[in-house]
């Protein structure tokens, strides 16, 4: 039987303090965080945008960005018992939607705005476009994927790690690979 550390067991419990003080922090800015979350050092720029579910374990690094915060319907909402690892970014100009039992792995960018695609030489001037992002519930997304505007992820579904997604999943599929495509049922 392994004995346990007790500098670890301190650093946990330090770890957990923390936690504790940034739930404060950031619903004293208008974050609405449900009960028995974690929260790791993570950055959001305007958080009175964003609802978190209760038993939600956000990593350290996360960066929640609102663009165009003055947009009634502009929100990322993210559902009960919802893993978030480290390194990853949501940006949401319109509403971005992860439902309950979701796990979403390291460095994965989900991002509800485009741009058009204008003549050569022009990009600077081109019009930005966002279409809501929604997660079903019961979803695990691999590590360095991105999630594209307009995309839903049907119930139950995988996306494989560094998969680009670019149009919407049907419930209870695993679909991979640059732009993702079906590989099978999720049997």
């Amino acid at each position: 039987m392994t004995k346990i550390n007790t500098f670890a067991l301190i650093r946990h419990k330090f770890s957990s303090v923390a936690s504790k003080f940034r739930i404060t922090y950031f619903s004293l800015l208008g974050m609405k965080i449900n009960n028995n979350c974690n929260v790791g050092k993570m950055t959001c720029n305007w958080p009175n945008k964003v609802n978190i579910g209760s038993n939600c374990t956000i990593q350290d690094g996360v960066d929640l960005r609102i663009g165009f915060p003055f947009k009634e319907q502009n929100l990322i909402n993210i559902g009960s018992r919802t893993f978030i690892g480290r390194g990853c970014e949501i940006n949401c100009s319109s509403t971005v939607s992860i439902g309950n039992d979701c796990l979403i792995a390291s460095n994965t960018s989900i991002v509800d705005v485009a741009h058009e695609i204008l003549p050569a030489g022009q990009l600077l001037n081109s019009t930005c476009f966002d279409r809501p992002i929604i997660i079903e519930d019961d979803v695990w997304i691999g590590t360095h994927c991105v999630i594209l505007n307009g995309v839903t992820i049907g119930k139950g579904s995988v996306i494989a790690a560094g998969a680009v997604v670019t149009k919407s999943v049907p419930s209870y599929e695993i679909w991979g690979g640059v732009p993702a495509r079906f590989i099978k049922r999720r049997e």
